[in-house]
């Protein structure tokens, strides 16, 4: 069991308010509702916040609906149970109205409290978030600072062992020009002292030279007298050589024109014998171009006999087509006259007409076929 004490006009009430509220103890509003209780018997009034914070969980929207209705609920058993019963009952209306009112902008002034409390409450989670945000930035650009500066450290490094080389090559270099200057010195006076022995063997090389050219023209020139004697018998075998060929090819040229006489000769022949064949030949197409004469005479008879036979056979054609007509008609005319004796022969045996005796039947066929007598 629970009791409230409040006061109110330095009158303090004592009151069972929550009997039976246990039973409900299962319902969620039932659990708003004992929150509430349990925070006004702590002397604290009941907020959402508060609220939720004392069960734990639960719906903001939930716990405001049924706060409000607990807050009406609770005021009113209050009024209700403040009323003293030796006070007018305007005066105790008035009150009830005044305690209501003051309810009222309480309630209001908690409200915009709140309010403030949670505009407050976001900005300063929005000013936390800023400064969140600056803080990562910051240890982000920090980071990156100190990578930076790690890098640049490690290039530093790199740097002052590159340096140290640099300087260790420069030494090294200098060394070696002072070295090289050295080598030089020496290799100038060595080229000195070889450019003197190269002119003294330039100049024995060079009489040496003169005497092997001198040399060399008292040999071309017995070359080339030897070369003119040489050349002068060289000569004479060449015309002699030119000569024998000269007659070589006089008597080649006179065999070459008896042959070709003898060809002249030979071809008169062959041109006589070819004329006495092509006349033969003539002859003979003179008498084949007669006889060819003969044989188209004979064709133009023959054609000629040919087209008198064709008239003969189209006029006999026509003739038997004509002779063919008029046998079908000769024929169709006899078969419908047999029809018709047929047909008056059975009305005269049907109707009895037929003579008696024998001499009076040809009258009697004559007059039942008179066109057998045209």
């Amino acid at each position: 069991m629970i009791y409230v004490i409040y006061f109110i006009d330095d009158i303090c009430y004592t009151g069972s308010l929550l009997k039976g509220w246990d039973d409900m103890a299962a319902d969620i509003y039932a659990r708003i509702r004992q929150a509430a209780f349990e925070l006004v018997s702590e002397g604290v009034w009941p907020t959402v916040a508060d609220v939720r914070a004392k069960l734990g969980s639960g719906s903001n929207t939930t716990i405001n609906n049924t706060l409000k209705e607990w807050r009406q609920e609770f005021l009113s058993r209050i009024s209700i149970s403040s009323r003293r019963p030796d006070w007018p009952p305007s005066l105790a209306e008035a009150f009830e109205q005044i305690w209501q009112k003051a309810c009222d902008e309480a309630e209001q002034q908690l409200d915009a409290v709140r309010r403030e409390v949670e505009a407050a409450e976001a900005a300063l989670r929005i000013e936390r978030d800023e400064l969140l945000q600056g803080l990562n930035r910051m240890e982000t650009e920090a980071q990156s600072l100190r990578h930076e500066l790690e890098l640049r450290a490690a290039k530093q490094t790199e740097l002052d062992e590159a340096l140290r080389q640099e300087r260790f090559h420069s030494e090294k270099l200098q060394t070696e020009r002072q070295e090289l200057l050295t080598a030089q010195e020496s290799l100038r006076q060595e080229l000195a002292q070889g450019r003197k022995q190269a002119e003294a063997r330039q100049a024995e090389l060079e009489e040496k030279h003169e005497q092997q050219l001198r040399e060399a023209r008292e040999m071309s020139e017995r070359k080339e007298s030897l070369a003119y004697e040489r050349l002068e018998g060289l000569r004479v075998r060449l015309y002699q050589q030119v000569e024998d060929e000269r007659t070589d090819m006089k008597q080649q040229l006179q065999k070459q024109e008896a042959a070709l006489q003898q060809a002249r000769q030979d071809a008169a022949k062959v041109e006589g014998l070819w004329r006495e064949r092509v006349l033969e030949r003539e002859r003979e197409n003179g008498g084949l171009n007669a006889r060819l004469e003969l044989a188209r005479q004979a064709i133009d008879e023959l054609r000629e006999e040919l087209r008198a036979l064709r008239a003969t056979g189209e006029a006999a054609g026509r003739l038997a087509l004509s002779q063919a007509a008029d046998l079908a008609t000769q024929q169709e005319r006899t078969r419908l006259l047999r029809e018709q004796w047929l047909e008056r022969t059975c009305a005269a045996l049907a109707s009895g007409t037929l003579p008696t005796r024998q001499d009076e039947w040809r009258s009697w066929l004559a007059a039942q076929w008179p066109e057998a007598n045209q």
